[in-house]
């Protein structure tokens, strides 16, 4: 079983003092989700678990569906396998989860770097130090009858630790993901 994980742009992360960004998007009134009660997951192509960062794996991704039909659960939703006839499914989810690289840049007076993938420049006391930053994101978009009628969206930065606690950074993220769901 594997949850329509379709990528897109980045998420996970699971230190405590890792900022996370967190949105929605709506396309119908609030309430009108109220009535559903199961859903289950949108059909799409395999997942490419390529991933040059180490943060993607079969693992994480199967912890990942499991975390989500769990916050879905706590929320009254059923889970209802893909075999199941198209009349009994109230609303279907599909998964965006992606990780990128980026360089951060900022000026700083502490201590210098202690990571091979951070660099600095000492200038006139202060330092200009450069960061290579993995970022994770995950989306979760919901159809009903076929049009998407919601998105939620959280993003953060990741740290290597974070590969070997996934079932912490996901019981921080996948409520996030939810939470203005339903709308």
């Amino acid at each position: 079983m594997r949850f329509a994980l379709v990528f897109l742009t980045v998420f996970l992360s699971g230190c405590a003092s890792a900022a996370m960004t967190k949105g929605s998007h709506c396309s119908v009134p609030a309430g009108s989700l109220d009535a559903m009660v199961n859903f289950t997951r949108r059909a799409t192509p395999p997942v490419s678990l390529e991933d040059l960062t180490g943060y993607v794996s079969p693992v994480i991704l199967k912890k990942l569906e499991q975390a989500v039909v769990a916050e879905l659960g706590h929320k009254g939703y059923s889970f209802s396998d893909e075999a199941v006839d198209q009349a009994y499914r109230d609303v279907e989810v599909a998964l965006t989860f992606r990780t990128r690289r980026e360089v951060a840049s900022f000026t700083t007076e502490s201590a210098p770097c202690e990571s091979s993938d951070c660099w600095e420049r000492v200038d006139l006391g202060s330092a200009q130090r450069m960061e290579l930053r993995t970022v994770g994101f995950l989306a979760a978009d919901v159809y009903y009858r076929g049009e998407a009628v919601w998105r939620g969206r959280v993003e953060r930065v990741l740290y290597p630790e974070d590969r070997d606690h996934a079932d912490k950074v996901l019981a921080e993220a996948i409520p996030a993901l939810f939470e203005s769901f339903p709308p």
